[in-house]
C-alpha cells in the first residue's frame, strides 16, 4: 500500500536489557525473561494477523537501531523518512 510505512525498531539484548532495569526497574535477569516472553508473544500475534513475522524485511521500509538513536532520535528518524515518503514539508 502507498499509503503505509511500516518501520521496525530494534535494538541489541543489552540496550533492552538497560531499559528495563532503568525504567522498569527489572532485575537483568528478570528483564531478559521477560524480553524473550514479550518478543515471543510478539512473534506469534505479528504472525497470526500479518501471515509474517514482524522482522521480515520484505515488509519493512526502514529499520531502525533505538539503541543507538536513542527514543527521541527514533522518533525523529520515524518523522523525518515520513516526511520524505509522503512528500510533507
Amino acid at each position: 500500500n502507498e499509503n503505509v510505512l511500516n518501520v521496525f525498531i530494534y535494538a541489541s539484548y543489552g540496550s533492552r536489557i538497560k531499559n528495563c532495569v532503568d525504567v522498569l526497574n527489572l532485575a537483568p535477569e528478570e528483564a531478559l525473561k521477560r524480553i524473550k516472553e514479550v518478543d515471543k508473544a510478539r512473534d506469534a500475534y505479528h504472525l497470526k494477523y500479518a501471515k509474517y513475522l514482524p522482522n521480515d524485511m520484505n515488509h519493512i521500509h526502514v529499520m531502525l537501531d533505538s539503541g543507538t538513536l536513542g527514543v527521541e532520535g527514533t522518533a525523529e528518524a520515524i518523522v523525518n523518512v515520513a516526511k520524505k515518503k509522503f512528500s510533507i514539508e
